[in-house]
């Protein structure tokens, strides 16, 4: 067993290390999940409170309606800035250029407005070839650079499944280092003097924004579209917008109506125009309120794909499934929580990997403990499955420890069942013969035994013991076992019915059943050999209830402890007799369960009264005419009993109760 638990813990191990070199390979699969449940940590923390100081000018559809279709004559932009600057803005942030000459009036008037505003930027905007290298830059025409504050690209870089989660906060070109356009206007909203790269960082005067060594900067969202203040492009330049809601605000024009198309997808939304992204990494670096995902993080990345995978096999191996499963379950939604409290600090740590490496440490494990479990439930069937039920082989396969010498008290229904006459009709036909026609037999009842849920005991040449209320608990255990009983006496008549069409002497079956406390489990030799069956008096008592059918004439006697136990009006029941067994001082009242109702027995038990009563001559005139008329067994015992007992009356301490002298 240790050396089956080493070679378990060896290959989890390797599946943890997998699970390593994935996250160093970067598996698109892999990825893809942990950007999706990035995204969705987004959607639990939900909106932040946005910068008041940013807010949106919107070329809406609105403004193309009211405007005329989009691109507008320059004027129109001229009046904006003019508005814009009159109203006291801080910073201006046009997301859009101007790469050709509209007209000279038009080009001037926009260039005066620019340099009257002295706070208006222009957008850049750069093409890259497939290897990343840039393929070209598109400004607006030199009047327009020229007279403008400055121009920072608006170029957004949307991950492989077209989500925009980073930001490529500088760019180089012939010219230099080309800020981002959100690097540009969180200089301006910070009031920062210049921007300083760095190793792994940008400086705005005191303030630093973490990034990677190409300068990518990763994207805290405050929020999904529509969070910033926005106003209609047509609205500011029509003056419909009071000049205090644009004073010492960051201004960023951009387009919102979809016949323009600039959406891009993010976390929050899969339709956010590109200048509300832009709104959110300004707001994010001018909070710091960033999402770092560098070296520190890669090393809890690392730690929890290691640990997680060594804690899944060893609780897995050492602690029973149930309390497995709970555990491994509470390590998976417990890490997503511990990476979902540092994301609230911006730390982005990987999910998948680590959540991966926990699933496939636990299954594996599973898999193999079930592997070497199984082959043990195998042995266990093949031990058991040739002389108890199904259930009981069920138990002992879910919990083999039971298998062994032991047992416990509790109230069980006991039946037994025997064919009348069984010696003499097999002592008439060839031993192959009456094989077969016993295998019949005991075949047909055991599949009535298991229908009713019974745990059959054993064989006893043609004879049956089966009991109900173990393995498993059962309420209704009285219940089951007398309809069983009453199925059994069906199934016996069918098969007469056959037999008797094909030649063979007719067979009948007597039942008897009692309820009461035995001991029941695993009796006999450790591994040698043991069967789970009930022993104790009340085991006794369930044969020799089936004996003394003989006695009565009656095929399925019940016990007063069984028929208390059984739902009121059911079961067509009479109270056959009181009899005390042998070696018993307390008598037992003993009842016969017929399949359908008989006419006989309401008479009978108020004839059994006028017995008890020793009022034998109304006793015996009721008993008579039952025997007549209905041909009944018990009637017919008991006029011969009243006979005797008019001829010679009982002793004066006779109490009505049979003794039954012998077995």
């Amino acid at each position: 067993m240790k050396r089956q638990k080493l070679i378990i813990l060896a290959l989890t191990f390797l599946i943890t290390m997998a699970c390593v070199i994935l996250y160093y390979v970067q598996n698109p699969l892999f990825d893809s999940f942990e950007d999706r449940s990035y995204d969705f940590r987004y959607h639990l923390r939900g909106p932040l409170t946005p910068n008041p100081d940013i807010v949106i000018v919107a070329i809406d559809d609105k403004s193309v309606k009211e405007l005329g279709r989009f691109p507008w004559t320059r004027t129109r932009f001229a009046e904006f800035i003019d508005r814009a600057s009159a109203a006291g803005a801080k910073a201006i942030y046009l997301d859009a250029f101007f790469p050709e000459k509209e007209s000279k009036a038009a080009d001037q008037a926009f260039a005066d407005a620019l340099k009257r505003s002295g706070i208006t930027s222009l957008a850049t905007a750069f093409e890259f070839n497939p290897d990343g290298s840039i393929a070209g830059v598109t400004r607006s025409i030199p009047l327009l650079s020229e007279s403008a504050r400055s121009e920072p690209h608006i170029n957004l870089f949307p991950d492989n499944d077209g989500v925009v989660r980073s930001i490529r906060l500088l760019l180089n070109d012939d010219q230099g280092q080309v800020a981002a356009m959100s690097l540009s206007a969180t200089k301006s909203l910070l009031g920062a003097q210049s921007i300083k790269p760095g190793n792994f960082h940008i400086s705005l005067g005191d303030h630093v924004i973490p990034t990677d060594s190409e300068y990518y900067h990763y994207i805290n969202y405050i929020g999904p579209p529509g969070i910033y203040p926005r106003f209609s492009f047509c609205d500011v330049i029509a003056g419909r917008v009071d000049a205090a809601r644009l004073k010492g605000k960051v201004i960023l024009v951009g387009a919102t109506s979809l016949g323009i198309y600039d959406m891009r997808v993010t976390p929050f939304s899969n339709n956010s125009p590109g200048v509300e992204v832009h709104a959110n990494a300004i707001d994010a670096m001018a909070r710091g309120a960033v999402m770092k995902r560098s070296g520190v993080e890669s090393l809890i990345d690392l730690i929890a794909i290691v640990t997680l995978g060594a804690l899944a096999a060893i609780i897995t191996l050492y602690l029973r499934y149930s309390l497995s499963l709970a555990l491994i379950t509470a390590l998976f939604f417990g890490y997503f929580g511990f990476a979902y409290v540092l994301f609230l600090q911006g730390m982005w740590i990987n999910v998948v990997y680590p959540e991966l490496s926990l699933i496939l440490s636990f299954f594996t494990t599973v898999y193999l403990r079930f592997a070497l479990l199984d082959r043990k439930a195998r042995e266990v069937k093949e031990m058991f499955s040739s002389y108890v039920s199904k259930h009981v082989v069920d138990r002992l396969i879910k919990d083999p420890s039971q298998a062994r010498v032991g047992g416990d008290s509790r109230v069980l229904t006991i039946l037994f069942s025997d064919v009348e006459n069984y010696t003499g009709f097999s002592e008439k036909l060839p031993p192959q013969e009456v094989l077969r026609i016993l295998n019949e037999y005991l075949a047909e009842m055991t599949n009535l035994v298991i229908e009713y849920e019974g745990t059959l005991d054993k064989f006893i040449g043609d004879g049956i013991m089966v009991f109900w209320g173990a393995p498993l608990q059962q309420e209704n255990h009285a219940e089951l076992a007398v309809d069983c009983a009453l199925r059994m006496r069906t199934k016996m008549e069918e098969l007469r019915s056959r037999w008797q069409d094909s030649g063979q002497d007719p067979l009948s079956l007597r039942i008897g059943i009692n309820t009461g406390e035995v001991i029941v489990g695993n009796i006999g030799v450790t591994g040698k050999k043991m069967e789970y069956t009930a022993i104790g008096d009340n085991v006794n008592l369930s044969s020799r209830l089936e004996s003394i059918n003989k006695l009565y004439g009656t095929r399925l006697l019940i016990s007063e402890a069984t028929r208390v136990l059984l739902p009121q009006g059911k079961h067509h029941l009479r109270r056959v007799d009181a009899v005390r067994l042998k070696g018993k001082e307390m008598a037992t009242d003993l009842y016969e369960v017929s399949v359908q109702a008989n006419p006989a027995f309401a008479p009978y038990e108020a004839a059994l009264e006028h017995f008890r009563q020793r009022r034998f001559v109304e006793a015996k005139a009721i008993f008579a005419e039952l025997e007549e008329r209905y041909d009944d067994p018990p009637s017919r015992l008991f006029n011969v009993r009243c006979a005797g007992f008019i001829a010679n009356p009982p002793p004066k301490e006779w109490d009505g109760v049979f003794n039954a002298l012998r077995k």
